[in-house]
């Protein structure tokens, strides 16, 4: 099944599921963030998140953003940049994980406190190359902690740490005959840091 049409089903499946214990109270958090991911190069990254606060201190919710996170790896002493630098590879770097090697991700998320808070996610991430063409879809996850305040709008940073493990099988497991393949695993991984507002 193709991200595209998960990415719809998995967001209604959990607005559903985090709705009705909400509605009676109206306790929601919304959070939006923007910063700066770092993966084997560095680039942006944005999030939006939805919390239905089941407890002061518990909220469950879905979220979604884009990062810059690499499936492939760069060779050591490779820099990609324009000759005698440029603007153009300034601004590249700026968008990447927006317009050009990008982690799409959408799942639920738990978040656990209230100034100082706790936050964890799973979903689906799909990756795209240097050309915005989809690379792989799998599934991944993130951990971190954020700092926010007490009012309706209030200022929030986050850093978290994102990554999906490459599924696929050792090669090496399933050779009976001749020499071993060795294995080529292509994980994702990135430290994400953002800032935004949350409102309550």
């Amino acid at each position: 099944m193709r991200s595209h049409k998960v990415f719809p089903v998995l967001a209604a499946l959990m607005f559903t599921l985090v709705a009705r214990p909400s509605l009676a109270d109206g306790r929601w958090v919304v959070s939006l963030g923007a910063g700066y991911s770092v993966s084997e190069l560095h680039g942006s990254a944005i999030e939006a998140a939805a919390y239905a606060q089941l407890h002061p201190l518990l909220g469950l919710g879905l979220e979604a953003g884009m990062a810059h996170m690499k499936l492939e790896r760069v060779p050591v002493g490779s820099f990609p940049v324009e000759p005698q630098g440029g603007i153009g590879s300034g601004l590249a770097s700026f968008t990447d994980g927006l317009t050009r090697n990008r982690g799409l991700f959408v799942g639920p998320a738990l978040r656990f406190g209230q100034q100082l808070y706790a936050v964890a996610s799973a979903g689906i991430y799909e990756f795209s190359d240097n050309n915005g063409a989809s690379l792989d879809t799998r599934w991944g996850g993130s951990a971190g902690l954020g700092l926010t305040g007490k009012g309706r709008f209030s200022p929030r940073a986050e850093i978290r740490y994102r990554w999906s493990p490459d599924p696929t099988i050792d090669p090496a497991a399933l050779q009976f005959v001749g020499p071993a393949i060795p294995a080529s695993r292509q994980d994702a991984s990135a430290i994400v840091f953002t800032m935004g507002i949350d409102i309550r």
